[in-house]
């Protein structure tokens, strides 16, 4: 049987700690004559992505399910948060390679469409697929960019995007106590997967082909996140103090506003896949 005590107060924390970071200047000097154009159509496809999402966190409010309480509705509330101010980043990053922002795409409605069809549990399921596709994603257009202030930004978002990631997962396993319920979510997992990464393969085909980055390399860099998500859910693993929020500091000095920040920016699976 798995342990699904979650203490979400340290969630709510955690992301309490990070939410008062700012915006950077929009005005950059880096030259980006070199970044593909499509670059900054995937970018904003993403921004897109990263909008809304208040009816997650009513619904994680009134939601009577076992293994959640006031503190995790609002730790979603200021995960919400982090991924609008993503979108704040994200514009910020189409502006300075010359692009424009967009108000529609069809892989955009795919992910609001299932979100909004489905209780909160599948709806967490679809926002874990789409942290996958986001650590993958902005992490391979992070390492074929030069040094610059656009490579910084995409960098920090995966970053959050790995913290987000286990999230979730912590939330699904409180979900999973039943090994018919790991084996329903592996199922739904595995082929919401499949689908997703389908579809961003789909829309994002020009920017992978222009920055190099075969459809191998992509469904490889996938298949290992999608299946580290998996594990977590399932096979409940120790998680590293660094990025586990259920884990009490262990040096009382380290309880500053920065110290807490600092404890859980480490990135999940560092280097792993690299």
């Amino acid at each position: 049987m798995q342990n699904t005590n979650t203490n979400w107060h340290k969630w709510q924390q955690f992301f309490a700690s990070r939410s008062d970071r700012q915006l950077p200047d929009l005005k950059s000097s880096d030259d980006y004559e070199s970044v593909p154009r499509s670059v900054a159509r995937s970018l904003a496809i993403f921004q897109l992505g990263e909008s809304g999402g208040g009816t997650v966190v009513e619904q994680a409010r009134q939601s009577t399910i076992p293994g959640i309480d006031e503190h995790y509705a609002d730790a979603m509330k200021l995960f919400v948060a982090e991924e609008n101010r993503h979108a704040a980043l994200l514009a910020i990053c189409v502006r300075n390679l010359g692009g424009s922002l967009i108000s529609s795409n069809w892989t955009a409605r795919l992910f609001v469409y299932a979100r909004r069809l489905v209780g909160l549990r599948l709806k967490v399921l679809v926002l874990l697929a789409a942290e996958v596709v986001g650590i993958c994603y902005y992490h391979l257009i992070a390492t074929q960019l030069p040094q610059s202030r656009l490579r910084s930004i995409l960098t920090q978002i995966v970053n959050d995007e790995r913290a987000h990631l286990h999230f979730h997962c912590s939330f699904l396993r409180t979900q999973t106590n039943s090994q018919w319920r790991r084996k329903v979510f592996t199922v739904i997992w595995r082929i919401t997967m499949v689908t997703a990464a389908t579809a961003v393969l789909i829309d994002h085909r020009y920017t992978l082909r222009d920055l190099n980055l075969t459809i191998g390399i992509m469904w490889r860099r996938w298949t290992i996140y999608s299946r580290q998500a998996e594990k977590l859910v399932t096979n409940c693993p120790a998680l590293p103090r660094d990025v586990s929020p259920e884990s009490e500091p262990s040096n009382a000095r380290k309880t500053s506003h920065d110290a807490m920040r600092g404890r859980y920016q480490t990135a999940f699976l560092a280097g792993s896949v690299e």
